[in-house]
């Protein structure tokens, strides 16, 4: 039984009769204006039951009648019947498919991704997103609610640019970290040489060592220091007594005057005023220099005294060997404290080595795992074209497939295989037998090779495509190529 579409007064149709092999390709050929694109928008009213094709001028009403249904178009438009056929009912524009209209090739794959991704009918959740970030983070923090569009395809292009900033990020961190890295190697230089048991107490407790030499090379100084200032107190002491030898003999040797004597005589002189009123002034006189001398005497006894005691008094002598020992000590407990002070700084050198080490690392992984998140990204929109079809997938955002030449981005394959792909994509949706329509602008944009191999193609998987082509019939024409 012929299988044929019927539609009267549809737009500028009076009628047209479109025969519908089992697969293949029909095209509706006529002048421009004779109404080819209302009778490929009549069909898909006619399957989906969506639409309203425009009733002819002058006519009372309008039919279109196919594959078990017939709509009726008029006041109001009236459908009965239920489609034996599957359309794609406007949801993929096969040819935007195989070759959209965009010349930058990922610009292109965005937009075929995009298609694919609708085609499925499911919206698509961005949370999906979520599975492949890294851990504590969130889609917010990456890409700000503001710029969370709703197609998935534009979402991951800036989800991708975010992550890759992140790795680009924490790559800078460990390179940061190597660069200080190589710097305190150079510094640390050599493994340091010094007993073992040092070494570990300097890395366990590099305070108390420090504590320990500081305090050594401090007792070292105060012992020199002690020993200096007995032996300058002892050569002072020894002059001291030298002098004091020379003044006692001085004075021992001299006529020394009793205070005795002295006051014996006061009392004379007291009694001389006494009585000797006329004299008193010059016996005053006479008083008071002998007070004085007398004070003199007294004074000078206390020094032979005092002379007599340090004569007395034995010298504690601190010989330059001694000083020259505790010179060698202090000199020493220097050397000591250095070299713990040298070691002190290896061993922060080493920790800081093993630190940087660590952040490097850990600042490479952290880069790594966002890179690995970037990539995922594709692999989250391969999950939303997997709903469509398993042909298909995404790599480094192109759209791809593998072929027996390898992986090879679907929009570098021969528009043959492009159409291949998307003639089995439209059968897996409208199944065998189905029927898919392909707007006029893509059909003319075909050479007459490919044409023929899309028709072959059509045929091979079992649909028909529907198409039109302007040329120089004055009405519209259904012809199926053979």
């Amino acid at each position: 039984m012929e299988r044929a579409i019927r539609i009267e007064n549809v737009g500028p149709i009076e009628r047209l009769a479109i025969p519908l092999p089992e697969s293949g390709v029909v095209v509706l050929r006529g002048r421009n204006g004779v109404g080819k694109s209302h009778a490929l928008a009549a069909v898909d009213s006619l399957i989906s039951g969506r639409g309203k094709p425009p009733c002819r001028d002058g006519a009372a009403k309008g039919t279109v009648e196919g594959f078990g249904a017939k709509l009726t178009i008029g006041r109001s438009t009236r459908r009965v019947g239920e489609a034996e056929v599957l359309t794609l009912e406007g949801r993929l524009d096969i040819s935007q498919l195989v070759q959209p209209p965009i010349k930058d090739e990922e610009a292109a794959d965005r937009t075929r991704i995009k298609a694919l991704i609708q085609l499925s009918g499911q919206s698509a959740d961005l949370n999906a997103f979520e599975s492949i970030l890294p851990e504590n983070v969130s889609l917010g923090e990456l890409v700000p609610p503001s710029e969370q569009d709703n197609d998935p395809v534009v979402f991951a292009g800036r989800l991708k640019r975010a992550l890759e900033a992140e790795a680009r990020r924490w790559e800078k961190v460990a390179e940061e970290h190597k660069a200080e890295l190589s710097v305190v190697e150079k510094e640390l230089g050599a493994a340091p040489q010094c007993d073992p048991e040092l070494w570990f107490r300097i890395v366990r407790q590099p305070g108390v060592v420090r504590a320990e030499a500081e305090m050594a090379v401090a007792q070292a100084l105060a012992n020199l220091r002690e020993l200096e200032t007995r032996q300058e107190l002892a050569a002072k002491q020894a002059e001291q007594i030298a002098q004091a030898k020379r003044a006692l003999a001085e004075l021992e040797g001299g006529d020394l005057v009793s205070p005795d004597k002295i006051d014996v005589e006061i009392s004379e002189l007291d009694e001389k005023i006494r009585k000797l009123e006329q004299a008193l002034a010059a016996a005053r006189e006479r008083r008071t220099q002998l007070v004085r001398r007398r004070e003199q005497a007294v004074a000078l006894q206390q020094q032979i005294a005092e002379l007599r005691r340090i004569v007395s008094q034995e010298v504690s002598i601190v010989d330059d060997a001694e000083i020259a020992k505790a010179r060698d000590a202090l000199e020493a407990a220097r050397r000591a404290h250095a070299q713990v002070t040298d070691l002190i700084h290896k061993a922060y050198l080493d920790k800081r080595l093993e630190e940087l080490r660590k952040r490097a690392s850990e600042a490479e992984g952290r880069a790594a795992v966002f890179r690995d998140a970037a990539h995922a990204t594709d692999d989250v929109l391969s999950s939303l074209v997997a709903r469509v079809t398993r042909k298909l997938r995404v790599d480094g955002g192109r759209l791809v497939c593998d072929t027996d030449r390898g992986t090879e981005p679907f929009g570098e394959l021969s528009a043959g295989e492009r159409w291949r792909i998307a003639l089995e994509i439209a059968v897996e949706q409208v199944g065998e037998g189905g029927l898919v329509t392909v707007p006029q602008e893509a059909w003319e944009a075909l050479d007459p090779v490919n044409r023929a191999e899309i028709a072959q193609i059509a045929k091979q998987v079992g649909v028909v495509l529907l198409t039109a082509e302007a040329d120089e019939h004055a009405e519209i024409a259904a012809e199926v190529i053979p």
